[in-house]
């Protein structure tokens, strides 16, 4: 057989044994995959009344100190005058 007739017949063959593969490793993943109930029940609502990122009033905070950080750091050293001669 010539080179170019081994070529030409090898190739489905490896396309068949990568998606044999392919097909192999996908089985094993969804077999591995386990399917138990698990119930967890976490408490979010401490004595305290949550986690600090919880309250509104700390976000209003923070972006009003970084509204008024961006405002100091794009006015800084701007001189609008205008000279008529």
């Amino acid at each position: 057989m010539s080179r170019v007739m081994k070529t030409t017949l090898m190739r489905p063959v490896i396309a068949a044994i990568l998606a044999l593969q392919v097909l192999i490793f996908k089985s094993v993943i969804l077999v591995a995959q386990e399917t138990k109930n698990v119930n967890v029940d976490i408490d979010v609502k401490g004595p305290a009344g949550g986690a600090w990122y919880g309250n509104w009033w700390i976000w209003a905070i923070g972006v009003a100190v970084f509204l008024i950080i961006i405002v100091a750091l794009t006015n800084r050293g701007s001189n609008n005058t205008v000279r008529t001669d």
